[in-house]
């Protein structure tokens, strides 16, 4: 607690001070206190500071699971969160801020208590930012398969909304508008993170325990070099020195996108240079020791696989209904697909629409997403087949969902009541987000919402298995500056 009281005042002193310099380099613009500048009409002294706006929502939720065989083993949190927003927009610069305080980040993430950091410049059709961003590339609605710079962070699983569930990620950002129908931008960061998962709890997925498991089935009760397997297992578990150093220049990240119109289509072309967020283990080293072929240590290896994105995306009116969709094509090392530790190549898309129904206030989104795992053959037709890192138990390499939400408001739109549903058709997987607000008054918010997960197979299949008992109840009061 100590750190994050630490970090949190460093980064307040740090902004404001930046404030300061703002203030400073820009005060003959912004506003004189002599009597010549007030009556020529320009600004006060005090014209920075009404440009600088400050905003804040405070919220405290209670969060009910109730999916349990034991009803003296429910579990019942609380889940307070403070957001504290800073901007300033000037003639020819921007600077946002955005502070983010709740148990996440004061005890487990510190580096996201400065959720965001941008400062823009403005040069006639350019615009230059530099910060910790996050930014959105596609058509989809908060749905995506070319959003790729930044990570997602699963430790509230799929609850908080896309870009609040996105980890900012430090980089150099230059947009250039034209004047006619295209714009171009460009990203570079100089380093990069992987997603984020919990540690502890309930929200610890089951793909992370699979490395143990892995090295259990190969090692069996045996002594591996002389380790016990408890002692393996103990520092298989979740801990940073598994994982690469991803601030290194090495893993940085690069890319291009283009948007431009054709009569009433929008389209969108998009390269990304940079890793995969989540890890491949290669398990050589631990297959080999057990064989007592010498020079391997029995650990496995974690990498981020190197990735390339070549991207297509496009969103159209058709009466009224709005198009959207996007394509991928995922491009590792791997393109034989014969390498069990990297990723194959793969095919990703989406497609779907929203519409405005005729009946109340009604609005329907439907989008499908999936991917198609390339080659997959010299997976199944592999020496290490069951530690491949696209392996599946199945052998199905497609992975296709539909995503479908239903809104509506009432009460002169105080009232807001959403329904969300996700089917996996190939994993069998059901997920029910419904939501019903209400906006008491002067800033004040009440929100009943709840997560209902389910699996109509195979609960091992699933790919949410170990988040199958987490269906539960929320009732959050927020209010808003």
């Amino acid at each position: 607690m100590k750190i994050a009281k630490k970090i949190f005042l460093v980064s307040f002193v740090a902004l404001f001070s930046l404030a300061q310099i703002f203030a400073q380099d820009w005060d003959d613009d912004w506003g004189d206190d002599s009597a010549s500048s007030a009556s020529s009409g320009g600004e006060s002294a005090g014209g920075f500071w009404d440009k600088f706006k400050i905003s804040g929502d405070a919220s405290l939720g209670g969060r009910f699971y109730f999916d349990s065989d034991d009803a003296g083993e429910a579990e019942a949190r609380a889940i307070p969160e403070v957001e504290i927003g800073l901007e300033y927009e000037g003639t020819s610069t921007n600077f946002n801020a955005q502070i983010n305080l709740s148990e996440r980040t004061l005890l487990h993430n510190q580096i996201d208590i400065l959720d965001e950091f941008r400062a823009d410049l403005f040069l006639g059709d350019f615009v230059l930012s530099a910060g910790k961003m996050k930014v959105v590339w596609g058509k989809g609605d908060k749905l995506h398969v070319l959003d790729n710079f930044n990570a997602n962070d699963y430790t509230d699983f799929l609850i908080p909304d896309y870009l609040d569930r996105r980890a900012g990620e430090y980089m150099f950002r230059v947009q250039y508008n034209a004047p006619s129908v295209v714009r171009l931008e460009a990203i570079y960061t100089p380093v990069m993170r992987g997603e984020i998962y919990a540690e502890s709890g309930r929200w610890v997925p089951a793909k992370v325990n699979k490395l143990t498991k892995g090295v259990m089935d190969i090692v069996g009760e045996k002594e591996l070099k002389g380790m016990k397997v408890s002692d393996l297992l103990e520092m298989m578990q979740i801990q940073d020195n598994m994982y690469p150093n991803t601030n290194r220049l090495e893993y940085g990240q690069f890319g291009v996108y283009g948007n431009f119109s054709i009569g009433a289509v929008d389209l969108g072309v998009s390269y990304y240079n940079g890793h995969y967020k989540q890890v491949s283990a290669n398990m050589l080293s631990p297959i080999m020791a057990t064989k007592g072929v010498p020079g391997y240590d029995g650990i496995p290896t974690l990498e981020y696989d190197r990735l390339q994105v070549f991207g297509l995306d496009a969103q159209a009116a058709a009466g009224p209904f709005t198009l959207r969709a996007e394509l991928a094509y995922n491009l590792t090392k791997d393109i034989d697909g014969d390498d069990p530790w990297v990723h194959n190549n793969s095919i990703s898309y989406l497609a779907g629409f929203d519409v405005g129904i005729p009946l109340h206030n009604l609005n329907l989104n439907v989008q499908g997403t999936g991917n198609f795992v390339l080659k997959k053959d010299k997976i199944t037709d592999g020496q290490f087949k069951q530690f491949d890192t696209d392996y599946d138990s199945t052998g199905c390499y497609s992975n296709n969902k539909i995503v479908v939400q239903l809104k509506d408001t009432f009460y002169y739109e105080k009232v807001e009541a959403v329904v969300k549903a996700i089917y996996g058709f190939e994993k069998k997987d059901f997920v029910l987000m419904p939501e019903v607000s209400y906006k008491i008054r002067d800033g004040w918010k009440a929100k009943l919402s709840g997560l209902f997960i389910h699996n109509f197979g195979d609960d091992e299949d699933s790919e949410f298995d170990g988040w199958l008992d987490n269906s539960f109840i929320q009732l959050t009061v927020s209010y808003s500056l």
